[in-house]
């Protein structure tokens, strides 16, 4: 698969739009190319492809780095993340919890992404006839078409699902305290390539839950349908771009935050056993887990990741730059990201865990709390050890390490996870040992901690909470394990301010389901409800 520069910058220019007021802009980025020019062009699905994958480590501050920065809103927003001393003021917000400040940023973000795949879709529909795109002759015979095509349609399906988890209530919450039922409850506007066939598209009502969980599961499932046809022919040449493997576990991770009945759960444990039946990759070992497990693609449960060079590297403004002390930026500074000191405490001896992080100053007293055994430069860490002193002149200035999206213990977890909460505690148990049996110092210890889980459902739901506020550190996961566990949390000591989070406080309950921008309700009459306004849209 080919990526030209002439495809990447087209690609961009197509798709972002990430400082407008509203995502309906009608030129993105300034581009004045026209929808006729656009569905001519030659490989537009590669170039949307590699537009999107780009914008996920899109610099535009040292605070917005892409989809790695959207990953620390969300686990500093549920406390997971501390800072207690905040120099630059970068993600000061954030460990204050007011991440719904950014909700402009993220909102404009995803439906970016929406957008482009929108356009990039109506170039197929006008480019084949319908029936061929279910000719499993047809779709084998244009392969590398149709692998473009599964991953636009599981980055549209991915947009909607961050947008829903951000933007939305828990089903839970809709259900049990609204008193609402799914398709009654209105989260965010739908768009699919019909809505973007010309660039005059001026909004849309809000959907049902229903209909937006309708939507993100038949892209997932019609883009791993094409993926099954054509993986055989064709792959994916960098570790950024999605294959099949990654929308199973979409589709799994959306099931589990999606669910409401033991059904519902069985569905997630389902998808999320295909992926780890499929074998394609090996559990993190003690080997990598405290020396380059986190800073280097090669590792072999890396599912989806994104190999940073000198072209690609955003330095200072970038996710090592400002979790680890070994580059030279905001962490060795002295705004330490670090663990929740409660959470850091929980974690028992045996755990290999601990180690992740700084607790005993070795040889940098600022540096308490920091991931310095999980995100750090391996090159430098690996040659001065806890020798350096903060702000020395070993750190790292070229800021190469790569970044992790997700990793195969994500599958494991979101089996054991959705089998406990469909009362399997054979199966709970089963993959969550398959993860902690590889993170452990005392094997004895280990296996006391295990006898008291062993058939015991709340005893095993206890324990993957903690275990997804542990192992997932730092890699996005924890606001909405925060919220699917809906359970208030004492925070530690090394916070700014905070001392608790209760993800259904009423007096922040804003901090964790994102209200719609005001800038998308001024700009979008189907939700200001304008109707003159509207009437002449349509016009």
């Amino acid at each position: 698969m080919k990526k030209s520069l002439y495809i990447l910058g087209v690609g961009i220019a197509l798709l972002m739009s990430s400082c407008a007021d509203s995502w309906l802009d009608q030129h993105p980025g300034g581009s004045t190319i026209t929808e006729e020019q656009y569905a001519n062009m030659d490989d537009v699905l590669e170039g949307t492809v590699v537009g999107i994958m780009s914008s996920m480590n899109d610099f535009g501050n040292h605070d917005w780095f892409g989809q790695r920065s959207i990953d620390m809103y969300g686990d500093f927003t549920c406390g997971d993340m501390a800072m207690k001393t905040c120099n630059a003021g970068w993600f000061l917000t954030d460990e204050l919890g007011q991440s719904y400040s950014r909700r402009g940023t993220l909102w404009s973000y995803y439906y970016d992404i929406v957008r482009a795949c929108n356009k990039a879709l109506n170039v197929v529909h006008q480019s084949i006839d319908q029936e061929k795109l279910s000719d499993e002759d047809y779709i084998a015979e244009n392969a590398e078409h149709f692998y473009y095509l599964a991953e636009i349609l599981a980055l549209r399906g991915w947009a909607y699902d961050n947008l829903q988890k951000w933007f939305c209530y828990t089903p839970k919450y809709i259900i049990e305290t609204l008193g609402e039922s799914l398709d009654e409850h209105k989260s965010i506007p739908l768009y699919t390539e019909n809505d973007t066939k010309a660039d005059t598209i001026y909004g849309n009502d809000l959907s049902s839950v229903t209909d937006v969980y309708l939507r993100i599961e038949e892209d997932f499932t019609n883009a791993i349908y094409y993926f099954d046809i054509v993986e055989e022919q064709v792959s994916r040449s960098m570790l950024q771009e999605i294959n099949s493997d990654v929308v199973r576990l979409f589709l799994a991770y959306h099931y589990l935050n999606a669910a409401t009945t033991k059904e519902d759960y069985k569905k997630a444990a389902t998808m999320a056993e295909e992926f780890i039946n499929l074998g394609h990759y090996e559990l993190m070992d003690t080997t990598n887990l405290l020396t380059t497990g986190f800073a280097e693609c090669k590792n072999d449960n890396w599912v989806w990741g994104q190999d940073i060079n000198v072209q690609t590297t955003t330095c200072l403004g970038s996710f090592f730059g400002q979790c680890d002390i070994y580059s030279y930026s905001y962490a060795a500074q002295g705004d330490i990201k670090g663990i929740d000191q409660a959470l850091y405490d929980q974690i028992p001896e045996w755990d290999l865990r601990k180690k992740w992080w700084n607790n005993t100053f070795r040889g940098c007293k600022e540096c308490q709390w920091a991931p310095d055994g999980k995100f750090y430069s391996p090159m430098v860490k690996q040659s001065v050890g806890y020798s350096r002193k903060a702000l020395g002149y070993e750190l790292d200035r070229d800021w190469l390490c790569d970044q992790v999206f997700m990793r195969a213990e994500l599958g494991y977890m979101i089996a054991a996870e959705a089998y406990a909460r469909a009362d399997d505690a054979d199966k709970a148990y089963k993959y969550l040992d398959e993860i902690l049996s590889r993170r452990y110092i005392n094997k004895s210890d280990y296996d006391t901690y295990m006898a008291g889980l062993n058939g015991n459902i709340t005893a095993l739901l206890e324990a993957i909470h903690f275990n997804w506020r542990v192992e997932f550190w730092g890699e996005g996961f924890g606001l909405q394990t925060f919220r699917r566990f809906d359970t208030e949390i004492q925070l530690g000591t090394n916070h700014k301010s905070r001392t608790k989070v209760s993800p259904n406080d009423p007096a922040t309950l804003r901090s964790y389901s994102f209200e719609i921008p005001s800038g998308e309700e001024y700009y979008n009459p189907y939700l200001h409800n304008d109707k003159t306004e509207l009437e002449e849209a349509e016009e």
